[in-house]
């Protein structure tokens, strides 16, 4: 209830100890009796976002984050982030107030959540709740793997991104030695999104090929592999590659790639 919360009256900012580049913001929220921690983080122009969060008896029930390149050129830069840092915490406390904590979502909740989003192309909200959900399922491989893709894809951390998709492919191995198959076509797609984002068509193509490989009529995948519009080059590059021979090897190379399936 709104009148029972009492905030704490400032907002303590103070330099991270783990990386001086980063600014942190703390706000105390006493509500219905529990005590509520609500930190924000200004990763600084290097990395342009804004990371809120808040802890409830050492859990993290709430992670958003904001993107503030598009005011990186703005005369009172240290004045606009201080608005937007006061905004973030109160749209926490707000969120808190409505009580969506985190807890109460199960990781199938979090997939359907993000998958909705970037469908709708929120590319940005999706990231925030894949931070948010990988805090809550830090071994979850499809949430690492939305989560990878998302930091390519939104917070241009390219290799970041690649790694946690990797990552996701190895424990949903080791996780799963029978039936992983259902998921495998899902990670390798956003491991060829990743690729993409970075530019990396080429390793793009590869994993969407063999996310293929599990599911050969899966639209994302499909979808995607048209976008990179990459051709291979002709198996005999001496021949033009509408030649017969190069045509029909193509054709019979496709189909014995597509029959072997990744380790």
């Amino acid at each position: 209830m709104l009148d029972r919360a009492y905030i704490s009256p400032e907002v303590m900012a103070r330099q991270s100890k783990k990386n001086p580049r980063v600014r942190e913001f703390s706000t105390k929220v006493h509500l219905e009796g529990e005590t509520y921690s609500i930190d924000s983080e200004d990763h600084g122009i290097q990395s342009p976002f804004i990371f809120t969060r808040i802890f409830h008896r050492g859990k993290i029930i709430y992670s958003r984050s904001l993107d503030y390149r598009n005011i990186l050129e703005a005369q009172d830069l240290d004045g606009r982030l201080k608005e937007l840092i006061e905004a973030q915490q109160q749209k926490a406390i707000a969120a808190l107030k409505t009580k969506k904590q985190a807890p109460n979502r199960t990781y199938k909740d979090y997939h359907k959540e993000i998958e909705t989003l970037i469908n709708i192309n929120n590319h940005a909200e999706a990231f925030s709740l894949s931070i948010e959900a990988a805090e809550q399922y830090p071994n979850n491989p499809v949430i690492l793997s939305y989560k990878g893709f998302l930091e390519a894809f939104v917070g241009k951390q390219y290799a970041k991104g690649v790694n946690t998709c990797t990552h996701a492919i190895k424990l949903i191995n080791e996780q799963m030695p029978i039936g992983k198959e259902f998921f495998l076509p899902l990670l390798y797609l956003n491991l060829g999104r990743a690729y993409g984002a970075a530019q990396k068509k080429q390793e793009a193509r590869d994993s969407l090929t063999k996310g293929l490989n599990f599911d050969n009529t899966n639209e994302d995948l499909l979808y995607e592999l048209k976008k990179l519009n990459i051709r291979r080059k002709p198996t005999f590059p001496f021949l033009k590659r509408s030649h017969p021979l190069n045509k029909y090897i193509g054709k019979l190379t496709y189909k014995l790639q597509s029959m072997t399936k990744p380790v």
